[in-house]
């Protein structure tokens, strides 16, 4: 039974919110992220959470976040700069998947354009999860539209991604991305 987050979260310790993030399924993901696009007191608590570094807890709360922030972005309108340094400095592929997939949905602020750039280029490695390389490269993409100049090599970058074989979904972001690169 899924019970309101918001009573819960009311009358819960913070050890007892965390438990409760470890135990939710994908079914209660839309209730949490509902509740948090909601309660700024509950986003707050589960944005402290994902720079926690307890690995299940941060990952769980980056997941319900993601969630809550492509239903409504202006959630993470002013955490860009800390979901930026989380992304950039991240060993966890979870965690990198989720900052990647967040930051796709935002204009990167000029001043952190090129540490993001060159993040994304090394999240590119083929020993990257298969999800953070695609997000890696349609941030690229997105920040191509910025930094034009970046266009040329991202799409020699690509090519050679793809020569190399990957998987059928990372080729095929490949191939619509450069399909629209070569077009612009």
């Amino acid at each position: 039974m899924i019970i309101s987050v918001k009573k819960m979260y009311d009358s819960l310790e913070i050890a007892d919110i965390k438990q409760n993030i470890l135990n939710i399924g994908s079914g209660e993901l839309k209730v949490w992220a509902s509740a948090v696009s909601k309660d700024e007191k509950l986003f707050n608590q589960l944005f402290q959470f994902v720079f926690s570094g307890e690995r299940r807890v941060a990952w769980r709360s980056c997941w319900i976040i993601d969630t809550a922030s492509e239903e409504t972005p202006v959630l993470l309108a002013d955490k860009l700069t800390e979901i930026i340094t989380g992304m950039i400095s991240t060993g966890d592929g979870s965690l990198k998947r989720h900052f990647t997939r967040m930051l796709c949905r935002y204009q990167i602020p000029e001043e952190y354009l090129g540490a993001v750039v060159n993040r994304c280029f090394d999240l590119l490695a083929p020993q990257e999860p298969v999800a953070v390389r695609v997000y890696a490269m349609q941030l690229l993409f997105n920040i191509a539209h910025q930094m034009p100049d970046l266009k040329g090599e991202l799409i020699s970058v690509i090519e050679h991604l793809t020569e190399e074989g990957g998987t059928a979904g990372f080729n095929n972001r490949a191939a619509k991305l450069l399909r629209q690169l070569r077009c612009q």
